[in-house]
């Protein structure tokens, strides 16, 4: 946050990649995702002008999927939902992440709707990876 804040007072405008790159460094934060932190980031995304890729997204619900405590996962829907509303197509890492997300819930696995994330995706001719696997078991 210190770089971005410096690039602010520069006059430096921030674009995609770099902001992309802020908001995965807050999915891994030391001690923990700052995935409102990470929220924030995407809403100065959106003040900016900034257009949103399928990383930002990916990123964003990564780091949710890591809150401390236990993902958050509703937040996590929600911004796939807005990924969909502005028609940027969801990759493989995005699909992972939402059913990592729900997979780690608080109170116990969103396990069903995990397995309509996954139908979705393969519906989409997404293809599954490791990553996705593991955590559909």
């Amino acid at each position: 946050l210190e770089v971005f804040g410096e690039m602010k007072r520069r006059g430096v405008e921030p674009d995609t990649v770099t902001l992309n790159a802020l908001i995965s460094a807050m999915e891994k934060a030391p001690g923990g995702s700052q995935w409102e932190k990470a929220l924030e980031v995407f809403g100065e995304m959106e003040r900016r002008g900034v257009e949103p890729s399928t990383v930002t997204f990916s990123a964003l619900i990564s780091a949710m999927e890591k809150a401390p405590g236990g993902s958050q996962w509703e937040k996590a829907l929600e911004v796939f939902g807005e990924m969909e509303r502005r028609g940027v197509e969801p990759s493989t890492v995005t699909f992972s992440a939402l059913i990592s997300a729900m997979e780690k819930a608080p109170g116990g696995s969103q396990w069903e709707r995990a397995l309509e994330v996954f139908g979705e995706m393969k519906r989409r001719g997404v293809e599954p990876d490791t990553v996705t696997l593991n955590a559909l078991i």
